[in-house]
């Protein structure tokens, strides 16, 4: 049997961090810096390295930065406090900052001398299964969960995307990178979409490129979506469940309470 590659949190991180389900979520603990997280292993060209915001925290300002970096987190370099400014003053990152609404780093429709207009094409092609280097998976998955109407059953009728703002909780935020000639392009894709060239000529044949995490400011915990990796038939079925119904409805449905906690994410 093939094993099927699980995306992780690498286990070298900041000081107030916490790594919980299998490494697969990180939560700070304490303050609002000493955050860094970073991908188990490198990303590969077109990979997508997602996570969800799981919990926020009133009282601090600023939202997640997400990025890559060429220092090896196995080497266990000295973390700063941030990813913004300090780990991308280090070099060998390229890190963002995401915020409410500015995110997009592109015009869709560009005005040309001809009078003709070019309509940016999304690095993710408009298929419905989005084809990558580590697998395919469908396009869904990029999506949140978070905004769906409700029918009087409690289960879901259509999903609502249009109103949900990236550093919401239940957004998810993709990292990726894309080979352009002999330099790379580092793209995020917000809640399906992508936002365009964030950072251009990275010399990723420099050195491999890990995924950076920073959980700061009023972003309080993150989890890994899994693409292209199978967890275990558990997950799998959670997840699937979890496309249909919405998670403040897991309370009304006729199962034992160890199922409802564990489709909450609470063991």
């Amino acid at each position: 049997m093939v094993k099927m590659p699980v995306t992780r949190f690498h286990p070298y991180h900041g000081q107030n961090i916490r790594l919980m389900h299998d490494d697969m979520v990180a939560c700070r603990e304490t303050s609002f810096a000493h955050a860094l997280t970073f991908s188990e292993k490198p990303l590969k060209p077109s990979e997508i390295f997602l996570i969800e915001i799981e919990k926020n925290e009133r009282g601090w300002s600023g939202h997640l930065r997400v990025g890559l970096t060429q220092f090896n987190p196995t080497d266990r370099f000295s973390l700063p406090q941030y990813a913004l400014p300090d780990l991308a003053n280090m070099g060998k990152s390229w890190i963002s900052a995401i915020t409410k609404t500015h995110n997009k780093v592109y015009t869709q429709i560009q005005e040309q001398g001809d009078g003709q207009t070019n309509f940016y094409k999304s690095v993710l092609g408009d298929k419905e299964v989005i084809q990558s280097p580590s697998g395919a998976f469908n396009r869904n998955l990029l999506l949140p969960l978070s905004r769906i109407n409700l029918r009087n059953d409690g289960y879901s009728n259509s999903k609502q995307t249009d109103n949900i703002l990236p550093t919401d909780i239940g957004s998810r935020i993709g990292i990726m990178y894309i080979v352009v000639g002999n330099m790379a392009e580092m793209h995020f894709v917000i809640n399906g979409e992508d936002q365009g060239p964030f950072a251009k000529n990275i010399p990723y044949h420099a050195g491999p490129l890990h995924a950076v995490v920073d959980v700061y400011g009023t972003t309080k915990q993150v989890r890994i979506i899994q693409l292209y990796g199978v967890t275990s038939l558990q997950n799998v079925c959670r997840d699937l469940i979890l496309q249909l119904i919405a998670k403040d409805a897991i309370t009304s449905l006729p199962l034992p309470n160890k199922i409802k906690q564990f489709l909450r994410y609470e063991l």
